[in-house]
């Protein structure tokens, strides 16, 4: 996987730009901020100490302001047990605090690769570690599935060194206050680029930068 142009050195403005509408910039239709922009700090990010490693109802709203539809017999199924102490474990394995950046390669292996908790609990809430998926982003990059994105990335922040601190310059220009993890960044960058190209979702295309 290739990093989109957008992310470069050379677009740092316009990607600090596009952050900025996503967070910052109210919808022409309501008036009012995507609710993409209320989900990292929604119920303090959800990483307590006393709920972090478990699912809540927070967390079933938070994701629904990122338009992810969360069935009420799924999120009854993930409290009951022994579904639920099998979810804690996992999440006790996945760090809050650790950021993919600063992951070596073997580090990388042991906990995004086949076989981790990581690898097993994909979708839950480490905002550091692991990123969010869709359709638009992997129009974006020019992927069909999710499938090994976790290691992509961390392949992208090794051969691109500057990423890290670029994403920071990206985060401090665009003027958003609100913490937002690295892959949050790259997220809602990539997210509000698709969607003013137009795309919907279906089989990817990679996409530039002009």
């Amino acid at each position: 996987m290739e990093l989109p142009a957008i992310l470069k050195e050379e677009n740092v403005e316009a990607a600090a730009e596009l952050l900025r509408r996503y967070y910052l910039e109210p919808s022409t239709k309501t008036g009012l901020l995507s609710t993409g922009s209320y989900f990292d700090e929604w119920a303090n990010r959800g990483d307590g100490p006393d709920v972090r490693d478990r699912i809540t109802d927070s967390d079933a709203v938070a994701v629904t302001m990122l338009s992810v539809k969360v069935p009420a017999q799924a999120i009854i199924g993930l409290q009951e047990q022994p579904l639920a102490t099998r979810i804690e474990k996992l999440l006790a394995d996945i760090p809050t605090d650790v950021k993919m950046s600063r992951l070596t390669t073997e580090e990388a292996q042991e906990r995004l690769g086949k076989g981790s908790p990581a690898w097993l609990l994909w979708q839950e809430k480490r905002p550091h570690l692991i990123p969010i998926w869709d359709k638009v982003i992997g129009e974006v990059v020019g992927k069909d599935t999710s499938e090994g994105q976790w290691l992509n990335w961390h392949n992208l922040f090794m051969e691109d060194p500057d990423l890290a601190g670029r994403l920071g310059r990206i985060h401090k220009l665009s003027m958003v206050q609100t913490p937002i993890s690295e892959l949050r960044i790259i997220d809602a960058i990539l997210w509000r680029y698709g969607k003013d190209h137009g795309i919907k979702g279906g089989r990817a295309g990679k996409l530039g930068i002009t």
